[in-house]
């Protein structure tokens, strides 16, 4: 029964992988999804990527040594943060038309930097 589950997860994840996968016509597309993206689901995306990776990554080691008080200013701050970048930087660099933070450090410091900040 379990591994019906999981072959049937696994070909539901392909189907809207190969659906998906007819809307994309270069990395552009791929990466900012076509800039097409309504404020309400881009807000969703930001959310579940800082969700997804701070629970996995960095909240239960914070738990373990710190208790339940040393995770629960962590959404307040990460909040703050989002908010904040989205009134100042974001309208910025979406004029400046770039990719990833690599292309701005290119854009501003130079390739030198650009490769460094990419592989840090």
């Amino acid at each position: 029964m379990l591994l019906g589950f999981i072959i049937l997860y696994i070909l539901g994840t392909l189907s809207v992988g190969l659906l998906a996968a007819t809307f994309v016509k270069n990395s552009r597309d791929y990466i900012l999804a076509g800039r097409s993206l309504p404020l309400y689901m881009a807000t969703f995306v930001s959310f579940a990527t800082w969700f997804g990776s701070e629970t996995i990554l960095g909240a239960s080691s914070v738990m373990a040594k710190e208790g339940l008080l040393g995770v629960i200013e962590d959404p307040f701050g990460a909040a703050l943060c989002l908010i904040l970048i989205g009134l100042f930087f974001a309208k910025p660099l979406y004029r400046m038309n770039l990719l990833t933070m690599g292309d701005f450090y290119r854009v501003v410091y130079g390739r030198k930097v650009e490769v460094v900040a990419s592989l840090m």
